[in-house]
């Protein structure tokens, strides 16, 4: 009987098995080599940006502390000194300061300082005064005298430079009816203002030459409505008008 050969493995698998060894590690060992790597051109070409400026954080406490400069320029500037008399008649409301001298509007060229006017020993060097002519516009009476003086110049505002960065005009919107109540039925702000500058109002003829506090009597060509004001009121009335920021929030800007 015949003894049957048995068959002999093949090489070929084992060879192919080692060709893609070889050709797998001349791949990897390629791309580890420096410079091996392929080149190509991007278009369009990236620009490269250089490194923005730093950023800076501007807290609460800046924030407030800038609102108080814009209101202590502010309100300096609301009343300059002058030694020249001030014209006061229906289309030119001001606010003056204790040692301005002023025309009074009857027509005979009468020139008064407003310390005389009020004759008040203990007022402030410092002290100012919104002055009104009455006339028959004034329908709302010394409420509404006091509340149009302050909305027309704070909203008006100043040319002041060198205060903010951002700004050189200083205003501060009052609205029109920032004097009623809170919905708590308290009074505003601004509401507890006028009333007391209302109680507190000084009221002269000028035809009599006569001062008058009644609140509640006014005549439309004769009287001179003179309203205290401390600076520091004024300051609180700036700050409290002016523009708001998020307080909880920071604010980032980019410093130069």
């Amino acid at each position: 009987m015949a003894r049957t050969t048995s068959a002999k493995p093949s090489l070929i698998p084992a060879i192919l098995a080692l060709l893609v060894l070889i050709l797998f590690g001349y791949i990897l060992f390629s791309d580890l080599k420096p410079g091996s790597s392929t080149e190509h051109d991007i278009n369009p070409p990236i620009e490269i940006i250089d490194t923005p400026p730093p950023l800076a954080i501007i807290t609460q406490n800046e924030d407030i502390l800038q609102k108080e400069q814009e209101a202590e320029a502010f309100v300096s500037q609301l009343a300059v000194a002058t030694t020249e008399p001030i014209i006061v008649n229906e289309n030119n409301n001001q606010f003056v300061r204790h040692d301005s001298i002023i025309v009074l509007p009857n027509g005979d060229e009468q020139t008064l300082a407003i310390k005389d006017i009020i004759q008040d020993g203990d007022m402030a060097d410092d002290a100012l005064f919104y002055v009104h002519n009455v006339t028959d516009r004034d329908v709302q009476g010394l409420w509404g005298i006091v509340q149009t003086g302050l909305i027309n110049k704070f909203r008006q505002g100043l040319s002041i430079k060198g205060v903010s960065q951002n700004k050189d005009m200083l205003q501060a919107v009052i609205p029109a009816n920032a004097d009623e109540q809170l919905p708590s039925g308290l009074s505003s702000f601004l509401g507890k203002i006028l009333s007391s500058k209302v109680d507190s109002s000084y009221i002269y003829n000028f035809n009599t030459k006569k001062m008058g506090r009644d609140s509640n009597v006014i005549h439309p060509g004769q009287q001179l409505v003179v309203i205290h004001f401390s600076p520091e009121e004024l300051k609180q009335i700036y700050q409290f008008f002016s523009e708001q920021r998020n307080q909880e929030t920071e604010t980032f800007a980019i410093t130069d």
